[in-house]
């Protein structure tokens, strides 16, 4: 395709954009086992990213099992050139403070304090704190003052583990 006289001819690519492929990069290395991601976040410029990845597991995820898996991934980081320049990589877990965002990780918080703001009907919402009872394909059951109330995962606008102390 030829530009007009005084105009450069310019081709897009239609490559996704780094957090995706990354993404993408993450979840084919954990494929179906019971380390999933939470969550991801590519941020910074041109020599300067740091790259954070928060994994949860279904069974036990202890400090050895993040550090493999964080070996493996600036491997294939590296080796795809995925991230222009040098970069710094975090991979851990989630941790109490950050929200829950997916509803497998309720399953393995049954029996905690939760606190929960959810959206009652559209423009009214709700806070509510108590005891996860119940975490299903449906969504979750917190019980507060002998009773349970009932809440659907898209209804859920954020919730975080409440720690005991």
């Amino acid at each position: 395709m030829d530009a007009p006289a005084g105009m450069c001819a310019v081709e897009f690519m239609t490559e996704a954009p780094i957090e995706k492929r990354a993404r993408e990069l993450v979840e084919d290395l954990l494929g179906q086992g019971p380390i999933y991601l939470v969550d991801m976040a590519i941020r910074g410029t041109h020599g300067s990213h740091a790259v954070d990845v928060f994994l949860e597991s279904d069974d036990e995820l202890g400090i050895d099992k993040l550090a493999d898996l964080s070996r493996e991934l600036e491997f294939l980081l590296d080796t795809g050139k995925l991230i222009p320049g040098p970069y710094t990589l975090r991979v851990s877990s989630p941790g109490a403070d950050r929200p829950l965002r997916l509803p497998r990780q309720y399953r393995k918080h049954l029996g905690r304090s939760l606190r929960v703001h959810y959206q009652v009907q559209p423009g009214r919402n709700r806070e509510i704190c108590g005891l996860l009872t119940r975490a299903d394909a449906s969504g979750i059951g917190v019980q507060t003052n002998g009773r349970t109330a009932d809440i659907g995962f898209d209804d859920i606008l954020w919730a975080k583990v409440q720690l005991p102390w």
